[in-house]
């Protein structure tokens, strides 16, 4: 039987962390190593990890001081010893046969990487999963057509809810420091390091809606930085794999519409006026880039969307505001 590493940052999340690692450690998969990055957490995270430790001899526990979720991640693969990675966020839980599930999957399929279904939810329980049990295998082209969203629109980049091969992984820093959106350049460079991909449509990771998370807050110096993560993968696409070139291009360009997108659902009026420069700059961007989009796979609503932001950028920003704001009231 296989070693399989389970890498769980942990950052500020007391009330939950006891769920996520009780969800781990009663996985009918026994040979595991769980390993607990505590991310310089200033509630009683450090403490609950080392209690955990002590409970069970398969956990690790990292202290460091704090660097964010990418370093955290980093942290664990490097110390890993197993023959496969999967990674679990410290608000989130999984169902007790995902990894085992992940593992007959990748095995019966002789795949790379492995891809579970989840759930978002704010509740406490699982939700029963009742549905038949069915499977997809593609392709490295096929898979990464998926994540650069060619013809199509689904968010599949996210680490967690996988099964990784060891060889697939970057031990160098497979996750960028210091960046939102850093799943995507980790997505990308465990498909161009694989060959075949699996997917069952099985739920096995259940993503908790914490308010409180980082990819959760108000519109910050972080969410600028997705014009930044693709320019790093236009460049690891330009040395390591340039049949995708084209593709990431066009994500490059599309990213300025994904920033100020987020710039309207996730800012205010104080973001408004202390980002009104870079917002500027991405809008003149935009503009100049609109016709290589509407020549592009981008859906077609998304193109609509995309002349009002381009072109009606202040009066589309009023009208969604006003709309999520009756949603939460």
């Amino acid at each position: 039987m296989s070693l399989i590493s389970v890498i769980v940052p942990v950052y500020k999340v007391e009330k939950y962390l006891d769920r996520c690692i009780d969800s781990i450690v009663n996985q009918t998969f026994k040979d595991i190593e769980i390993i607990l990055i505590d991310d310089g957490s200033p509630d009683n995270c450090s403490k609950m990890c080392d209690e955990w430790g002590e409970r069970d001899s398969r956990i690790v526990v990292i202290h460091q001081e704090n660097q964010g979720l990418s370093a955290a991640r980093n942290s664990g693969i490097r110390i890993a010893k197993g023959d496969y990675f999967t990674f679990v966020d410290s608000d989130d839980w999984i169902s007790p046969t995902m990894i085992s599930d992940l593992y007959e999957i990748i095995n019966k399929h002789d795949a790379d990487i492995s891809i579970c279904n989840f759930i978002r939810t704010d509740r406490k329980m699982n939700k029963e999963d009742s549905e038949d049990s069915k499977e997809l295998v593609y392709s490295q082209e096929e898979f990464m057509k998926l994540i650069m969203r060619i013809n199509g629109n689904r968010c599949i980049h996210y680490a967690w809810g996988k099964l990784y091969k060891r060889k697939v992984i970057d031990f160098d820093e497979h996750y960028p420091v210091g960046m939102l959106n850093e799943d995507v350049e980790g997505m990308f460079k465990a498909v161009i390091q694989s060959q075949k991909i699996v997917e069952t449509n099985k739920i096995g990771y259940y993503y908790f809606n914490n308010t409180e998370s980082i990819s959760r807050t108000k519109f910050g110096i972080n969410f600028l930085s997705l014009h930044e993560v693709w320019n790093r993968i236009l460049s690891l696409a330009e040395s390591r794999a340039p049949q995708y070139y084209d593709y990431v291009k066009y994500n490059y360009i599309r990213s300025d519409f994904t920033i100020l997108m987020d710039y309207i659902l996730y800012g205010d009026e104080q973001t408004d006026i202390k980002y009104n420069d870079e917002k500027e700059i991405i809008l003149k961007r935009l503009k100049n880039n609109i016709w290589i989009l509407f020549k592009s796979p981008m859906k077609m609503n998304r193109k609509i969307m995309l002349i009002f932001i381009a072109y009606f950028f202040n009066p589309f920003k009023m009208i969604v505001r006003v709309i999520n704001n009756k949603r939460k009231y």
